[in-house]
């Protein structure tokens, strides 16, 4: 059996626990290192949550900035859209009024146009008819007149005949008196002077009624003349086809091409 000193034992002993020492030295150091380490990536961690938090929030702030922008363009393209729209409409309508006043002047042309050729018409009929009865009364008178010169005529050739007959029984019963001698003559010659005078009455009768029929059928031709003229002066102005006012241009609409914002895609 061995017997171990006492000197043996403890320095076992010491050497033991100077090894418990340092093991629990080392044990110590690298719990001390693990929470260092643990603490760096706790704070590497936080770090890069706070990065991760500000790009996040940088991210969100540009996405809310672009919705923002898009926003405004938006309202801004919509209220160029509504001034296009409005001026192509405020176009559009005097465009309209245009025509129809164009249209309204046309028919408004073209009423009075059409009353002054019914008018017109109207009142050519009208001298027409005037004139035809002048030339009525015209033909009338000259055959009044023809007539009555006529008359005339006649009754101075009968009278005439009847003087020459007077003249030549006068005649016929001197000599068939058996008269003779220069008292004859003279008895005869009387008796043809009476038958001239008688016969020159007759003549310039007749030549007076001539005078007085061409007279009064020239007055009846210048009533005729006057009353055509005053017929005729009645009669309405022929008008010509109006001159139609011309159709505006086609109008020309704002194009809102070139005018549009571009928007973003979302």
């Amino acid at each position: 059996m061995c017997v171990v000193s006492t000197a043996a034992v403890t320095l076992a002993i010491s050497a033991v626990s100077t090894a418990s020492s340092i093991g629990m030295g080392i044990y110590s150091a690298q719990q001390q290192a693990s929470q260092a380490q643990a603490q760096m990536n706790m704070a590497a961690q936080q770090q890069q949550l706070q990065q991760d938090q500000s790009r996040q929030s940088a991210i969100q702030q540009q996405e809310q900035q672009r919705q923002s922008n898009i926003l405004s363009m938006r309202s801004k393209q919509q209220s160029v859209n509504l001034q296009v729209q409005q001026s192509n409409n405020n176009i559009l309508t005097q465009y309209q009024q245009q025509v129809r006043g164009v249209n309204n002047e046309r028919e408004s042309l073209m009423g009075r146009h059409a009353a002054d050729k019914l008018n017109y018409q109207r009142s050519t009929e009208r001298a027409d008819k005037k004139y035809d009865l002048n030339q009525e009364g015209l033909n009338t008178a000259y055959m009044q007149e023809q007539q009555k010169l006529g008359e005339i005529r006649q009754k101075a050739a009968f009278e005439s005949q009847t003087a020459l007959a007077k003249s030549i029984g006068g005649k016929g019963k001197i000599l068939a008196a058996g008269r003779s001698g220069q008292s004859v003559g003279l008895l005869v010659n009387d008796i043809e002077r009476q038958s001239g005078f008688k016969i020159a009455a007759e003549n310039a009768s007749i030549e007076s009624a001539e005078a007085a029929s061409s007279i009064a059928m020239q007055g009846a031709q210048n009533q005729a003349d006057s009353a055509n003229a005053r017929a005729f002066s009645d009669v309405s102005w022929n008008p010509a086809a109006p001159y139609m006012p011309l159709m505006p241009d086609q109008p020309n609409f704002v194009d809102p091409i070139g005018l549009g914002i571009p928007l973003q895609k979302a």
